[in-house]
């Protein structure tokens, strides 16, 4: 009931009604001679108007007055962007010129988004910060502007661009009086993942060459995407690094790298295990280590929310990962009890 009362609203039926003429006159627009005069600049007009005018709208006639989440102005930005492609004529824009355009008007959009609620933004940050670390604490803030999927996503793309620039000048995060847990020196990870980058990279090149050759357009995609996933790598190399788990009085932190996180109260962890093999797979397990064997393996008395890259979330009852000295791991966390 509520969600029809929604659309027998004055200012719902305002915003459907300009839509729909917007999309008319533009429709209108894709027939004219000056489209085929000039198809890039009047496609890039017609996509403006379409995305940003009809955005705008809905979040000042829809959204604002009725309170909902962020995350529907961002879902009608992007139907109304996947409505543009579809009325732009298909000689509109060559391949290679028209879906990057279509990500820089959706990052473009998010930005405006983020602007228009900075203010919520940054109480919510400095809110959270106090209880949390840096991180945590953005994407918290965030999540309450875009809804935790979205905000994933955003803070996934940001993490790998920031730890790849600016990672190596970074010190490492860890609070006073905690104990520093690393999970990367005595298991080889660093140069397993240096050894995966250069294999990487050789694999990447040859692919281009042979991919450019039968369609450029598809081999240009292919390495972005491939050249993505090394950055990937790399951001998560430098994270492991720089941003270690750490012990506490109450709390285990796990952080590994920009894969997995989460926040265990130790009075959830029931069982401590030594192991040198990844455990058969079951419900409810995650295994976190990364290119190595995990070294402990944790149980808890009920379901624990790990934190994925771009948002995944998932509710773990068994977590395997690789300590560095997983003997006195044990003791260390046995002891805080």
């Amino acid at each position: 009931m509520s969600s029809l009362r929604l659309f027998l609203t004055p200012k719902t039926g305002l915003f459907i009604l300009l839509t729909g003429l917007l999309v008319s006159v533009e429709l209108a627009v894709t027939q004219t001679t000056g489209f085929v005069r000039r198809p890039m600049a009047v496609s890039l007009g017609v996509m403006f108007d379409l995305v940003f005018v009809t955005t705008g709208l809905f979040y000042w006639l829809v959204a604002k007055p009725h309170q909902l989440p962020r995350n529907r102005t961002i879902l009608i930005a992007v139907l109304m962007l996947r409505l543009a492609s579809f009325i732009l004529p298909k000689g509109a824009f060559l391949p290679n010129q028209f879906w990057p355009i279509l990500l820089v008007l959706t990052e473009a959009m998010v930005l405006i988004l983020a602007g228009l609620r900075i203010r919520t933004i940054v109480q919510t940050y400095r809110r959270l910060r106090s209880q949390s670390d840096a991180e945590t604490a953005l994407q918290g803030s965030l999540a309450a502007v875009f809804g935790h999927k979205a905000s994933g996503i955003i803070m996934g793309e940001g993490l790998t661009l920031y730890y790849v620039l600016l990672g190596w000048r970074l010190r490492q995060n860890v609070p006073p009086g905690s104990t520093v847990l690393t999970t990367h020196r005595q298991s080889g990870q660093i140069a397993l993942v240096v050894s995966l980058l250069m294999v990487g990279l050789i694999e990447t090149v040859g692919l281009h060459v042979l991919l450019n050759r039968w369609n450029p357009s598809i081999a240009f995609w292919v390495t972005l995407t491939s050249v993505y996933g090394l950055l990937f790598f790399i951001a998560d190399m430098i994270a492991t690094v720089k941003r270690p788990s750490y012990l506490t009085d109450t709390h285990l932190h796990l952080r590994l790298g920009v894969r997995w996180g989460a926040v265990i109260p130790r009075s959830a962890i029931i069982d401590i295990r030594r192991i040198h093999e990844k455990p058969a797979k079951q419900t409810g397990q995650l295994n976190g280590a990364f290119l190595t064997a995990p070294t402990i393996l944790l149980s808890f008395s009920e379901p624990i929310c790990f934190d994925g890259p771009y948002g995944l979330r998932k509710q773990i009852s068994r977590f395997s990962f690789c300590v560095d000295n997983p003997d006195s791991f044990v003791q260390l966390l046995t002891n805080r009890a």
